[in-house]
């Protein structure tokens, strides 16, 4: 046909795109009964503070720490992830102290063990486990771990739609990535939709280019995709959810004014083509019952809830957790 197009990879693509990747099973039992799957599209929706990033992180370094060093079991994945950080949240630094505390925390319950139900000797690395690791080697395999992770930042959504097709060619040489993150995909709403006047088309055009170069890239390479969304749209404390507080008449936003069925704290507020790619919503929130600890001086720390919707299905699931120095605590 005339108007057909030729599509052409070249032969990395096509190994990285038919190689089998890592499977992300028992990535976070407490979260995930069976999965992540490979081509799952995760949203994270909440107001500001509840979580999300914070969630984010957690699930990096389950992803990034391998699944055993020397001898003890750290229940990691050792797989890549790409971060997309537009909110200028990330923080390295908060994601080192989380793989510090995940690695510490598991030599100091190995060595409170007997010995003989010790795991004696670690094949790969050829040492006993009668001495710990030392510092210095701890911030050697942390390093390690890091190297799996891929950290791009954008500042307008131009410059996310540019760098989302330029991940092509690292996807192509690393086979090993499974995971892409988004923190956050609103990032430029409101810019966009004042640049875009009062053509709604226009509005959201660049949240429609964005979705389908997301939808190529998680297609074509096998992804599991994690984007935040954060609660930007608000519904009137005297309105019985027919509208909300940033909301516009036209059509497109008509679902801005309606509450979601699966939680009532959602409003959707994006383009229909990101609607429709979904297929689980975590809604977070911060709960005004705050969760004390039975640590030493009954430490009082935030209570942190996540309902968990799978889109496809209409199953239900809700988490609660709160977030310490070391990284999230799930609450039984």
């Amino acid at each position: 046909m005339a108007g057909a197009k030729l599509e052409v990879e070249s032969g990395a693509q096509l190994l990285a795109r038919l190689s089998n990747k890592p499977k992300l099973k028992n990535l976070d039992t407490f979260l995930f009964e069976d999965g992540p799957q490979p081509k799952d599209v995760i949203e994270f929706y909440g107001e500001e503070g509840s979580g999300k990033t914070e969630m984010l992180l957690h699930l990096v370094a389950k992803c990034i720490l391998p699944s055993t060093w020397c001898g003890m079991n750290l229940n990691g994945q050792a797989v890549g992830v790409l971060f997309v950080d537009t909110d200028y949240h990330f923080s390295v630094i908060r994601l080192a102290s989380i793989l510090e505390h995940c690695v510490n925390s598991v030599v100091s319950l190995q060595h409170k063990l007997p010995k003989s139900d010790r795991c004696l000797k670690d094949l790969n690395e050829g040492r006993t486990l009668d001495s710990p690791p030392k510092e210095d080697e701890i911030d050697t395999f942390i390093k390690a771990c890091l190297k799996r992770l891929f950290v791009v930042k954008c500042n307008s959504s131009h410059q996310l739609i540019v760098t989302l097709h330029s991940l092509e060619s690292l996807l192509d040489s690393k086979p090993d990535i499974c995971v892409l993150m988004i923190d956050s995909l609103s990032a430029f709403y409101w810019i966009d939709r004042s640049n875009g006047g009062d053509n709604v088309t226009t509005q959201e055009a660049n949240q429609r280019r964005t979705v389908d170069v997301l939808s190529r890239l998680v297609m074509t390479y096998n992804l599991v995709l994690f984007a935040t969304k954060p609660a930007i749209i608000q519904r009137r404390a005297n309105d019985e959810g027919t509208s909300s507080t940033t909301s516009t008449d036209s059509p497109s936003h008509f679902a801005c004014k309606n509450k979601e069925k699966d939680s009532p704290e959602h409003y959707e507020y994006l383009c229909k083509s990101w609607q429709k790619f979904v297929t689980q919503r975590w809604t977070f929130s911060r709960s005004h019952q705050p969760f004390v600890t039975t640590m030493p001086n009954n430490t009082i720390l935030n209570r942190y809830k996540v309902t968990i919707v799978d889109l496809k299905t209409s199953t239900k699931l809700t988490r609660q957790f709160c977030i310490t120095d070391g990284g999230i605590e799930y609450i039984m």
